[in-house]
Parts: C-alpha cells; structure tokens; sequence
C-alpha cells in the first residue's frame, strides 16, 4: 500500500508498466468535470470509474486479485481504512466476476484528500468511503490497473 501526494508521483511511475500512463492522465485531465462512470485508457487493463456519494461511519473491507487500485480523491475528504490481507478474515468469497472479495478485520486509517493517491495492491485490504467527522460528499476516481 502506497500514500502519498499526487505532486509526488513520478517516484512511483517506474513501479508498474501503466503507473505512468494514470499518473499522465491525471496531470492532463480536469476530473472534476467529468461525468461519473466508467472511463477506459486501455480497454479492460487500465480503467477508472468515477463516482459520487456520501461518506459513511463503517464500510466493507474488500480486496482484489487481478487488480491493482489507484484512488484518487477529486473532491471532499474521506478516511481509508488498510490493513494486510493477512491480518483479515473471509467474510465474502472471493467474486470472479467482479474481482473482490469481503473481510473482516481491524484496519488503520487513512486521510485521502483531493492532494493524495492511494495504491492497493492485492495483498492491501481496504476499506473506503469513511467519514472523517460526519457523512461527507466526495468524487473519486478508482484507476484499475491489471497486475
């Protein structure tokens, strides 16, 4: 799991084949104005849907096996829950189809702003749309990378 600011990401291009190709895309386009929804850079290999909603006090603890997640705060603030997959247990099998998996466990968390990106490799379980204080609207962009 990876946090840091989006300023900084050109020290994490060289980590992944596509990091760059997000990274790229993030510094030349205006999220802010795009419709919600799902919007492909390479077909199924590197996508990102773009949603909308309402922060909440607790969530699902999820985790992938083909994807890697870039998360993208566009705007409002929310919490990331994170923890090792290891440290979770299976609360809903693993979904082929949909690539996730639900857990159980207990997670640290993590403040994500609109000046932060988050990466989630499949051994990073989280948890996201967490109030800070109280419910919250936030805009995020959730990159899916194939590992």
């Amino acid at each position: 799991m990876i946090i840091d600011k989006l300023a900084n990401s050109k020290k994490y291009e060289n980590l992944h084949k596509d990091f760059k190709l997000v990274f790229d895309y993030l510094k030349n386009n205006n999220l802010s104005n795009m419709a919600c929804g799902k919007h492909e850079l390479r077909g199924n290999d590197v996508f990102f849907n773009l949603q909308e909603y309402e922060t909440k006090q607790t969530q699902k603890l999820e985790a992938h096996k083909k994807y890697i997640d870039i998360q993208v705060v566009v705007s409002g603030k929310e919490y990331m829950g994170y923890t090792n997959i290891e440290n979770t247990t299976v609360s809903e099998e693993y979904n082929t189809e949909k690539d996730v998996m639900f857990l159980k466990g207990n997670v640290d968390k993590l403040l994500a702003d609109n000046t932060t990106f988050l990466i989630f490799f499949p051994e990073d379980a989280h948890m996201p749309a967490l109030s800070i204080d109280n419910d919250s609207h936030v805009k995020k962009a959730i990159f899916k990378i194939m590992k």
